[in-house]
């Protein structure tokens, strides 16, 4: 399990931060007005409540990156060094899913609607990262996986030859 750093101020600023963007967060998703639903572009409320709503979610996913970021690093020892990998891959994933909320900002994307496209795309990247983190244990996995199917063996045959040989060794005593 791994745990931040509470008492620097650092990380206070930045959950203080991340708890009003989250708050914030359903206000500007109420108000988005939604191409797909109504197939026209809704009024200049709908432009600016889509700009701070990517604003907002682009801030929330780089804020978690940073803390992400606090805790893949090495030289802390916060997290298990098995996992430092997975985590930073993942803050990956979230800079990744933040740069393409903070792109979409931008007013152009508004004007050829193509603001919806991208958030859409966010969720592939999520996707596409779980995919090849499989791909990285199973491929990780498969090379050792003969050797310790081989260990298993072993053990069990030292384990069947240990019974065996208490089991003749109580027999030897009951016998005598």
């Amino acid at each position: 399990m791994s745990v931040l750093p509470v008492e620097t101020a650092g990380t206070r600023v930045l959950n203080t931060l991340l708890l009003f963007l989250v708050a914030l967060e359903p206000y500007l998703f109420n108000n988005l007005g939604f191409f797909f639903v109504t197939g026209q572009i809704s009024g200049p409320l709908a432009d600016v409540a889509s700009t701070v709503y990517a604003m907002d979610i682009g801030a929330i996913y780089g804020i978690l990156a940073t803390f992400t970021n606090i805790l893949a690093t090495e030289e802390k020892k916060l997290v298990a060094p098995d996992l430092l990998n997975k985590y930073k891959f993942s803050r990956n994933l979230e800079i990744a899913v933040a740069i393409i909320f903070l792109v979409s900002a931008i007013p152009e994307f508004w004007i050829l609607n193509l603001r919806y496209f991208f958030w859409a795309a966010t969720f592939f990247v999520f996707r596409a990262g779980t995919v090849v983190r499989g791909w990285r244990k199973r491929s990780h996995s498969s090379q050792f996986s003969g050797i310790q199917v081989g260990i298993s063996k072993l053990v069990r045959a030292a384990r069947v030859a240990q019974c065996i040989s208490e089991s003749t060794i109580s027999a030897f005593d009951i016998e005598m």
